[in-house]
């Protein structure tokens, strides 16, 4: 049997660890490991992902025959690093790099002479309140190589520069910040697979922000998008340009885009499938195609065939936020699991007596996948849930508030 190795323990890594399970022996690395795992695992190392050389130094003494991860962004050069050592099958960790950090990211976009929003590299508060006296607007603050929206913040007035960078800088691993104009029109996020360094656009998608506009995390996110066909085209040409112009051999990739004006903009793009279950779950229910099996076989320099069979199923993840403070009471998940267009959730991750701290990013959220046969019966099916879950919690203040949809 072949053994591998996967990178990254959480929620959203579980269905990668239950797909590889089922052909391999499975190694699994992680600062922290939940129970859950233990049924689908042979192994498993407390550490942190970042930590090429040791990982590297544990993958050697397992005999790995393959390394991967899913739905995570910071294990992505870890693998890519690990698998080139090893002489394994992987991305290559110059290709990794291009996919996690936001400023080499931009730059190549300028090298393919592909749009970008005016950005900068920083290091300094004073580097930022320049580039925000010599633009029009408000701009964004972000680490260059952050995942979950940690670190990301919005300026509006040069009086909240200096915070905001600083906190942005707390994020980075080096300490260098990307700073840009930001962009707040229709956005869109697209899966993709590629093999031989072809891509092949999988599903476009609409977002949706909590009205919380300092979390950066989206509500939902809903396949297939509604926007008109000729636009959510030149979106899908645009990434399969950057994509191959990447250079990426194969993968599963993750981008998000936003429209300024008429022209379309890269947020961002992964070479991982997109997290909350997007990857493992809604590009399945959207086209039948398994990316966690491609990403095994892959891994283990395989063949996978990629047939892909449009359902015509519209589906999406919904997200909500607990409040600060302590859950005294939850009611209608037992219900809400047992829903037949529940495909995956998070539910089980709340209980009575959690104490919740503050929503910063969009780690904390909660999700659960929906599906339906139409966009609005997907939004009727969501207010539903809505109407049926609850979770009442004690603030710090003392008073009882419920779960945050909006």
């Amino acid at each position: 049997m072949n053994k591998i190795m996967i990178i990254g323990a959480g929620d959203f890594q579980l269905p990668l660890v239950e797909a590889a399970a089922q052909h391999c022996s499975v190694i699994l690395a992680a600062p922290a490991i939940n129970k859950k795992f233990d049924k689908y695992i042979s192994g498993k190392y407390f550490i942190d992902v970042r930590k090429k050389e040791e990982i590297l130094e544990i993958a050697k003494k397992e005999k790995i025959q393959g390394i991967l991860t899913d739905q995570t962004d910071i294990p992505v050069n870890t693998v890519a690093y690990v698998a080139e050592k090893m002489g394994l099958n992987g991305i290559g960790y110059n290709i990794s790099r291009l996919f996690t950090d936001k400023y080499l990211m931009r730059k190549k976009m300028e090298k393919l002479n592909l749009p970008v929003l005016p950005y900068k590299l920083i290091t300094s508060a004073n580097e930022a309140v320049s580039f925000f006296n010599e633009s029009s607007g408000e701009i964004i603050i972000k680490p260059v190589d952050t995942q979950g929206s940690r670190g990301v913040v919005k300026v509006k007035n040069e009086s909240e520069i200096i915070k905001a960078f600083n906190f942005a800088q707390s994020f980075s691993s080096d300490g260098s910040v990307l700073i840009e104009k930001y962009a707040s029109g229709i956005e869109f996020v697209v899966e993709a697979v590629t093999d031989n360094y072809i891509c092949r656009n999988l599903i476009c998608g609409d977002t949706v922000y909590f009205d919380n506009k300092n979390l950066f995390s989206a509500k939902k996110r809903t396949f297939p998008s509604q926007m008109n066909a000729e636009l959510t085209d030149r979106v899908l040409e645009l990434n399969k340009k950057i994509v191959e112009g990447f250079g990426l051999p194969y993968g599963i990739t993750h981008a998000e885009y936003v429209m300024d004006g008429d022209e379309i903009y890269l947020l961002e793009i992964a070479a991982r499938g997109g997290g909350v279950y997007i990857s493992s779950d809604l590009i399945y229910e959207r086209t039948l195609f398994h990316p966690e099996a491609f990403l095994v076989n892959k891994a283990l320099s395989k063949d996978s065939d990629i047939n892909i069979q449009e359902t015509g199923t519209v589906a999406g993840y919904r997200a909500f936020y607990i409040p600060t403070g302590t859950v005294e009471s939850v009611t209608g998940i037992e219900t809400v699991k047992k829903l037949p267009y529940i495909r995956r959730h998070q539910l089980d991750n709340i209980y009575e007596g959690m104490t919740v701290g503050v929503n910063s990013n969009k780690t904390s959220r909660i999700a659960m996948i929906v599906v339906a046969d139409t966009h609005q019966q997907w939004e009727e099916r969501t207010l539903d849930i809505k109407k049926i879950l609850h979770v009442r919690v004690k603030t710090l203040n003392g008073d009882y508030q419920d779960i945050i949809w909006d």
